[in-house]
């Protein structure tokens, strides 16, 4: 006994296999344009460096400067020591110089950017629709 519709249900998989590549692009572009838009500004760099790297069958990739999980979660409070030098030489407040051993970051809280964008961005492309129109074209 043969199956009827075979070829046609091969086709169709086939189709929703390969919808992936678009959806994702579509959700990292979105993911990195609103990610730009929600961190916090500086100097611009970190801002600049949010993109979209790749949207495969498998997985899009949004990548960032690193420092992007710096401010994103934000550092804990340690201390910094000279590892080249004797010692650490700065500009304090006032534009006094200031020579140490060590000092002592105080850390500070995240401003969570990342996770957000991508949420947001997951919900204005729907997948549902695009996977439909896959298996809708493939018959």
């Amino acid at each position: 006994m043969a199956l009827k519709g075979g070829r046609e249900l091969r086709a169709r998989l086939n189709a929703i296999s390969e919808s992936f590549k678009p959806i994702g692009r579509n959700w990292a572009d979105d993911t990195a344009r609103l990610a730009r838009a929600r961190v916090p500004v500086r100097t611009g760099r970190l801002r600049q460096s949010i993109r979209r790297r790749n949207a495969s069958k498998k997985r899009a990739t949004v990548v960032a400067h690193y420092t992007a999980f710096f401010v994103d979660k934000g550092p804990k409070a340690h201390d910094i020591k000279a590892r080249r030098a004797k010692g650490l030489v700065f500009e304090g407040r006032g534009g006094r110089t200031i020579f140490a051993k060590k000092v002592r970051h105080r850390g500070y809280a995240g401003r969570p950017f990342r996770a957000q964008a991508a949420r947001e961005a997951l919900d204005r492309n729907p997948a549902a629709e695009e996977i439909i129109r896959a298996w809708n074209r493939a018959a």
